[in-house]
């Protein structure tokens, strides 16, 4: 029987040609485009009198953008969900007294010509600072703002339903091939009704089977290698539908990272452990007792996103989530109880240890705060940034601050927290974890410190930008809060924090003899080391290092306007005399520090230490473009130059504008290598009598 493919318009003789022909580039490439017209709409011609920016954000309310392009009489948009577009495509659609005529957005016949595009909506971008801060400009009150900025950043119930839900929905069906009894379930950000747009969906699937811990179990038994195996061989196999496939098997909760290409969802899928979802019930209920409580999370979970507080190694936004609880559920704020008022008065269920339910029909004394919510985060603010984190347990289960020493001795703990002790008993290693910076258990599993992996500087910033915090909101009170967000948005602590610079210190005092070239004069002349001899070859061969090593364009920064005139490719001695510091400006875009075993070099033994470095860190780019390319970053930093006695030099270096994770990874290779560069050449300057 003949088989026909309604896309690309093809008959085939039998279901194999069929298959073969679905799997094929130009038939995924075909339907790729189906897929982006489908969830694209057009509008033309555009309303007069209406900017482009308020046309963006009156669309934003039926779903994610994920791109648009405006074009001379018309705009372009594409959602990330085929939902929105049919929504806009069969209902009259008015904008301030106008109908917009919207039409669905057909295949480009012929060759298309490049078009410039708009900047992307897509991942973070939609949420990111720039795109919103028009929002916080005029004369809006702090309720108006806030307002927008909901509407801007948050997750609809139209898109949790249309993008996030039907990926659970789509996987059911999916996986039923192996799991017959499997049932898939949301949680997170996107059951709590805490998300932002854009934002991963955290999966947990139920197989319906028992799954055995052991690697060694019998073939007919579900282990977590097994069940890995089986899911990766049909995402493998459905790459119109899961992409980006990344399985992280040896992780405390195994999971499995991909895009649902369909709605074009970044997902993390779990086996283990569905602990998650009752933990997201219990923070949808909270939010549920006061109106309060979401746009005051939502601008929290904001605030620590945009200010990296609660970026990759640093809070997590469930434990920031645990700690807006703990604060709320305090004798002076009282708006929410404690977790152990809520399951006083239920049958407790019991799930891998720990009691997981809560009683929500349960009778609450009415709410006396009637504090705004700029008042309340003023309070958050306040509260943490005068709290004293040492030896100190954030408990959310009671609402209590703990001590160090009651974990120690887990029988000065109160009665609430009995399973834990029952636990503690029965297996020593779940004890809570104490000795860290920063202690908040987890309401639900009693023995997890919910911030275990927070070190000391990341605590130290979140505190800082507490008390930033709060006295923004103090300032901003004598206008109503108008000018809140965009203060507590855009002030930012100190560059020369701890966090964003390190000092390097080289002795330079083992060097009794160094070759001493005058720039200008160019004379050569073997002289005791001298201050006047060494820091200007010092200077040079540091700047050397990091032109030709780190990959970085270097310029001077001086006061003075003679030397702002010359080129930076030399440092003349009258300047490095002159100054006891030297400040260079550097930039770059090469991650040098990354993939510098080359194997295929062979170094010539005759050259200095800062010539092999500069060869591997060029044969490095070289072959990594070949290959793949090499990672982009942006490196924005200045270095401080300082000539101290004793025959020594400081280097401080300073981030300006880097990723915080940039700049860390590049303070670990500058600690390794600029001493032992810079040593190791001037001995080499000194042994050869080069420059």
């Amino acid at each position: 029987m003949s088989k026909h493919c309604d896309i690309c318009s093809m008959h085939f003789q039998d279901e194999y040609a069929l298959q073969g022909h679905l799997a094929g580039k130009k038939h995924l490439k075909k339907f790729e485009q189906v897929e982006i017209n489908e969830r694209s709409i057009v509008v033309s011609p555009l309303p007069k009198f209406i900017p482009s920016r308020g046309l963006i954000d009156y669309f934003q309310q039926y779903g994610t953008i994920k791109w648009y392009q405006f074009g001379p009489s018309y705009l372009i948009i594409e959602f990330c969900d085929r939902s929105s577009a049919e929504v806009l495509l069969n209902k009259p659609i008015w904008i301030n007294n106008v109908k917009l005529k919207i039409k669905k957005r057909r295949p480009f016949k012929g060759k298309p010509k490049p078009m410039k595009q708009n900047t992307p909506i897509e991942n973070n971008g939609v949420i990111n600072y720039d795109n919103i801060k028009h929002l916080f400009e005029g004369e809006a009150t702090f309720d108006n703002q806030l307002t927008m900025f909901l509407n801007a950043v948050q997750l609809t119930d139209f898109e949790i339903e249309t993008r996030y839900e039907t990926v659970c929905t789509h996987l059911d069906k999916i996986f039923k091939v192996i799991f017959p009894k499997c049932k898939t379930y949301k949680f997170g950000s996107t059951q709590t009704g805490l998300g932002f747009k854009e934002c991963d969906l955290d999966i947990y699937m139920d197989i319906g089977e028992p799954i055995c811990e052991s690697e060694s179990a019998s073939p007919d038994v579900w282990t977590m290698q097994k069940i890995f195996k089986e899911v990766k061989k049909i995402m493998y196999g459905m790459n119109c539908a899961f992409s980006d496939i990344i399985a992280i098997p040896k992780a405390k909760t195994p999971i499995i990272k991909f895009c649902y290409v369909r709605t074009n969802v970044s997902c993390d899928i779990s086996f283990k452990n569905s602990l998650g979802i009752y933990k997201s019930n219990l923070i949808k209920y909270y939010i549920s007792l006061d109106d309060r409580l979401r746009p005051l999370m939502m601008l929290i979970k904001y605030w620590a996103k945009h200010l990296k507080i609660s970026c990759s190694g640093k809070i997590s936004n469930y434990a920031l989530i645990l700690l807006i609880i703990f604060y709320l559920q305090q004798p002076s704020v009282n708006i929410i109880p404690p977790l152990m008022e809520l399951q006083k008065t239920c049958q407790p269920q019991i799930l891998n240890g720990w009691q997981m339910n809560f009683d929500e029909n349960i009778a609450l004394p009415p709410v006396l705060n009637e504090n705004s919510i700029p008042e309340l985060l003023h309070g958050f603010f306040f509260f943490y940034a005068t709290f004293d984190f040492k030896s100190k347990v954030i408990c959310p289960i009671d609402g209590t601050i703990h001590t160090e020493s009651e974990f120690i001795d887990i029988e000065n703990l109160p009665s609430c927290m009995d399973r834990y002790k029952a636990c503690v008993k029965e297996n020593e290693n779940l004890k809570f974890t104490t000795n860290r910076p920063m202690c908040v258990q987890d309401p639900i599993e009693l023995s997890h410190n919910v911030t275990m992996g927070i070190h000391f500087p990341t605590l130290s910033i979140f505190v800082k930008y507490c008390a930033v915090g709060a006295e923004i909101c103090t300032a901003t009170s004598k206008n109503d809060y108008r000018d809140l967000m965009k203060t507590l948005l855009t002030t930012t602590l100190n560059k020369n924090s701890p966090e964003n610079k390190f000092r390097i210190s080289i002795p330079l005092n083992h060097l009794q003899h160094i070759k001493s070239k005058s720039i200008d004069t160019c004379t050569d002349e073997t002289t005791k080391l001298t201050e006047g001899s060494w820091y200007p070859i010092v200077c040079n061969v540091i700047k050397d290092i990091f032109e030709k090593v780190f990959k970085v364009q270097v310029e001077l920064l001086t006061d003075d306007v003679e030397a702002k005139q010359q080129k930076v490719d030399i440092l003349s001695d009258v300047h490095t005399e002159k100054y006891q510091t030297i400040k260079f400006h550097c930039v770059g875009s090469h991650c040098v520090w990354r993939n510098r075993k080359i194997n295929s070099v062979v170094l010539n033994p005759s050259l200095s230490c800062l010539q092999k470095e500069a060869l591997i860190s060029e044969q490095a780019i070289e072959d990594s473009n070949k290959h793949k390319p090499l990672d982009k970053v942006h490196l924005d930093f200045i270095s401080v130059i300082e000539k101290k006695d004793h025959a020594k030099v400081s280097v401080i270096v300073i981030n300006q504008n880097c990723d915080d994770r940039v700049f860390r990874e590049f303070k670990r290779f500058v600690l390794k290598k600029l001493s032992e560069i810079t040593t190791r050449t001037l001995m080499y300057i000194q042994q050869f009598n080069k420059f």
